[in-house]
């Protein structure tokens, strides 16, 4: 196969992952299930892509070296999660073997699309695809809304977010589109058979399409203020520019009035959605109370009473190392000292897991990590960053988040050292990696998910290659 017709099944990739998503979605209701065929689609392509690169190319032994790391990573974290799974375990042993599977498939797709692209001129080409992908997530979610078939955002009914499984997902896909295709509206080098005008009305609609989903409609703060933040950079980049190298005033006005129109109506709207949400969840702040104190709980019921079992010495250690017991009594303490929100799941299970690993002091689960899946279920980290480093270790953290870490500092060092090349492009390109590691920290269900993970690869391929041309050009 030429690599002409493997970038073009790359291109492809791109442009279908939204509807890989509703498939996804759609399957899973309609059958009950968990399992969705485009769990074993998805991987077809990058299987088929890196066989063509080890076939063709001199890294063969490099290439062997790097996949007998990542196997065995994985093998050992396998061994140990599987000593420390319990009868209060999330997961099984085939659960974890998923996680583990998908952040290897991450960092292959990684490889391939900087190897494919970080050169090549056709690296533009992905910024077209992402237009596609992003136009077809706003036109399914804007149909499923007109057709009553759109599935909400939270199990309370609040919130749109259309055929797809996670409302924070689609938003951080969108948000991170928005990095790419804003500096498109100033690309001259876009050449496609629509002319010049059509492409622009066309990117504008795409924009102001994803401004109303996230401010408007889906009800979640990645999605409002994402969208916020990202305009607000853009322009503050352009105005930048202009001032500095005189950028036609079209382009400034144009950004401006996407940038108003954004503030306008999420001034007067603020996403209903999303004041819904924060006004329920306020509501339940106070509705469990510590029998103990007589006092508003700042931990869940079922955290709660996994603390009193503890504490009466109910629970064994075969449904609950003892480990975990006390980070649960740390998590606690800390929690009413802190007066911690109770609707604040995250933060909770931040300081759950960090006492989980001062409690296990063992050298093994700090390298390899203690299992993402071992935990009690509301206790199983969402925030990604932090579950490389706690759940799969050291070596974990350095084989999934490294790579795209090293990156994103690269990117900074060469943008200091060739600062009078630094754009506009550069900036929202940073900025999108950067707000990939946010999401990641705050969200979650960023680098986990299959298509949000393929934005962050396009984003640190194109960031890769524009500072390649820095030192090129």
């Amino acid at each position: 196969m030429k690599n002409s017709k493997l970038e073009k099944l790359l291109f492809i990739f791109i442009a279908i992952l939204p509807i890989l998503d509703i498939f996804s979605f759609t399957f899973r209701n309609v059958f009950q299930t968990s399992i969705s065929p485009s769990t074993f689609v998805r991987p077809i392509i990058p299987i088929i892509a890196v066989i063509v690169i080890f076939f063709k190319n001199k890294l063969k032994m490099k290439m062997i070296l790097v996949s007998v790391i990542y196997g065995l990573y994985g093998i050992v974290h396998l061994i140990l999660y599987n000593t420390q799974i319990s009868g209060s375990s999330y997961g099984t042993v085939l659960g974890e073997l998923q996680y583990i599977v998908n952040y290897s498939f991450m960092i292959l797709n990684l490889f391939i699309y900087l190897y494919l692209f970080k050169i090549s001129e056709k690296a533009n080409e992905l910024k077209k695809y992402v237009w596609i992908a992003s136009m077809i997530y706003i036109i399914s979610i804007g149909i499923a809304i007109l057709t009553g078939t759109s599935s909400h955002t939270y199990i309370e009914g609040i919130g749109e977010k259309g055929w797809f499984e996670s409302g924070n997902s689609v938003c951080t896909i969108l948000v991170l589109s928005l990095c790419i295709l804003l500096p498109m509206l100033k690309d001259k080098t876009l050449i496609w058979k629509f002319s010049r005008k059509r492409i622009l009305v066309g990117l504008a609609l795409t924009i102001v399409g994803i401004g109303i989903f996230l401010t408007m409609t889906v009800g979640t703060r990645t999605g409002l203020l994402g969208f916020i933040i990202v305009m607000i950079f853009y322009i503050l980049c352009e105005t930048f520019f202009y001032l500095k190298k005189k950028i036609p005033a079209k382009i400034l006005m144009t950004g401006s009035c996407l940038l108003l129109i954004t503030v306008i109506i999420g001034g007067l709207f603020v996403s209903n959605e999303l004041l819904q949400r924060r006004k329920y969840l306020d509501n339940q702040d106070s509705s469990i109370i510590d029998s103990s104190t007589g006092e508003p709980a700042h931990v869940t019921g079922d955290i709660l009473k996994l603390k009193e079992q503890i504490e009466e010495g109910k629970l064994d250690e075969n449904y609950m190392p003892k480990a975990n017991q006390k980070a649960i009594l740390g998590l606690y303490q800390y929690a009413n000292q802190m007066k911690l929100p109770l609707t604040e799941r995250r933060i909770q299970q931040f300081i759950y897991h960090i006492n989980l690993v001062q409690e296990q002091e063992e050298l093994g689960l700090l390298l390899f990590g203690n299992g993402f899946l071992t935990n009690y279920p509301e206790l199983t980290l969402e925030m990604e960053i932090p579950a490389f480093l706690f759940n799969f270790g050291i070596i974990g953290f350095l084989l999934y988040f490294g790579p795209f870490l090293c990156i994103f500092i690269f990117a900074i060092q060469e943008g200091i050292k060739y600062k009078e090349k630094i754009d506009t492009e550069y900036i929202m390109l940073i900025l999108g990696c950067f707000l990939s590691f946010i999401l990641s920290f705050l969200a979650g269900y960023t680098f986990f998910n299959s298509s949000s993970m393929m934005l962050i690869i396009v984003l640190n391929t194109l960031l890769y290659r524009k500072i390649n041309n820095f030192t090129t050009n």
